[in-house]
């Protein structure tokens, strides 16, 4: 980060090319060029001001073909320090849990899916306005956030590259059934509507744990479904509605020499999962459910670590019909090694669902060339039948090769 001639303010700037190439259709599928600033401002002693933006363009206009260049307010927040506790307030990013590849606990801030999970999480996070606020009790810090934001994740539609098609996510008509798609009924009352949480973190023999709560509407739209008889024949009328939710866990990390375990577990109240089944009167089924990964990391080899999740989810009220089946399991491999100190750094993340047979693989390599510029080229494989979660992009096998560039 360079520093500007007055020295409480500083500025930084991220110029970021990427391209991808589409083995399968033999087309390149996107030249984007981003920037994102960033000013930090000290407004008194203990208070700091952040700003980040992000400007970004494609030439190519498969990813979102609606939007070929956007311009955005990222993140604005104020940090200070009132006593011994911690506060910032603004538009920003609440991170909880750290697993690799797919999420159980980080689900403060919804999520672009506009390349599926192929964005990093800190792109990938929809910032949002709120109030955090960590204050140190004994051994314990407890956070509170309230997040008054009403923006939820943003999803691929129409023609873009990554818009969902597996019936595990999208509902199929009956044969001969139309759809009449209503628009959707969003929460719109900024104090009612708000979402709010806490966590208590600790550090206790040798373990980091944290204890989590939320209460929040649930990212995903509900697809209320009514069928009804007309002059021209079936429809189904879809109404797409978010519902409150409320999410309870825990997360925990210790490490034994070499050997790091890791964990998250979060019980959801209160999910609806869609059902093809034409008795369901509103197309959707009320269920609890239980996600957890455990996860080992092994730094036994210089400069290597070997990473290996189980990620299961366990729905309490599964019905014929439902789009998703009762039980879901995920095994991820994260292998990562340094070369030519730490100057060129080789890995493969490999995600594996065991129930459906399919997954993907995303071997990289990065060349660090000097402070400021990075440079990586990579792969994102698909495999898998196309009614999977990963199987449905099978198609869509890219390389990827970017370069960033930091002043």
């Amino acid at each position: 980060m360079s520093t500007t001639a007055t020295a409480a303010i500083d500025t930084a700037i991220t110029i970021d090319n990427e391209w991808s190439y589409g083995t399968e259709t033999n087309n390149t599928e996107k030249f984007e060029n981003t920037i994102k600033p960033e000013i930090d401002i000290d407004l008194w002693h203990d208070a700091r001001l952040t700003a980040i933006g992000r400007i970004r363009s494609d030439a190519k206009d498969h990813i979102d073909v609606d939007d070929d260049i956007d311009a955005e307010l990222r993140e604005l927040y104020i940090e200070t320090s009132i006593g011994r506790s911690f506060l910032t307030i603004g538009k920003q990013q609440v991170v909880w849990g750290k697993a690799d590849g797919l999420k159980v606990l980080d689900v403060v801030n919804p999520q672009e899916w506009r390349e599926f999970i192929l964005d990093d999480f800190d792109d990938a996070r929809i910032p949002l306005w709120s109030i955090n606020s960590e204050i140190p009790i004994d051994d314990v810090t407890l956070q509170l956030l309230w997040l008054p934001d009403q923006t939820y994740h943003e999803y691929a539609e129409g023609d873009d590259a990554y818009r969902f098609t597996s019936p595990l996510l999208v509902p199929q008509p009956p044969p001969g059934v139309a759809v009449s798609m209503q628009a959707i009924d969003r929460p719109d009352r900024a104090l009612q509507d708000a979402d709010w949480g806490a966590r208590l973190s600790t550090f206790w023999n040798g373990w980091d744990l944290t204890f989590n709560y939320l209460h929040h509407y649930d990212d995903r739209p509900v697809l209320f479904r009514q069928l009804s008889t007309t002059p021209n024949g079936p429809v189904a009328t879809i109404t797409p509605r978010y519902q409150r939710s409320q999410l309870i866990g825990s997360s925990f990390s210790s490490a034994f020499g070499d050997l790091t375990l890791r964990g998250e577990v979060g019980y959801t109240v209160d999910r609806y999962i869609s059902t093809n089944a034409i008795n369901d009167t509103d197309g959707v089924v009320k269920t609890d459910e239980l996600s957890y990964v455990l996860g080992l990391d092994w730094f036994g080899l210089s400069d290597t670590l070997i990473s290996t999740q189980l990620f299961q989810s366990q729905l309490s009220n599964h019905l014929p019909g439902m789009l998703r089946d009762e039980r879901d399991t995920t095994m991820t491999l994260l292998v990562k090694r340094d070369f030519s100190n730490e100057t060129v750094t080789a890995e493969l993340l490999w995600l594996h669902n065991l129930d459906l047979d399919d997954g993907l693989a995303r071997p990289k390599v990065t060349y660090q060339m000097n402070d400021n510029t990075t440079l990586w080229l990579g792969a994102d494989i698909f495999y898998g039948d196309q009614q999977g979660l990963f199987g449905q992009f099978k198609e869509r096998d890219r390389m990827v090769t970017a370069v960033e560039i930091a002043f």
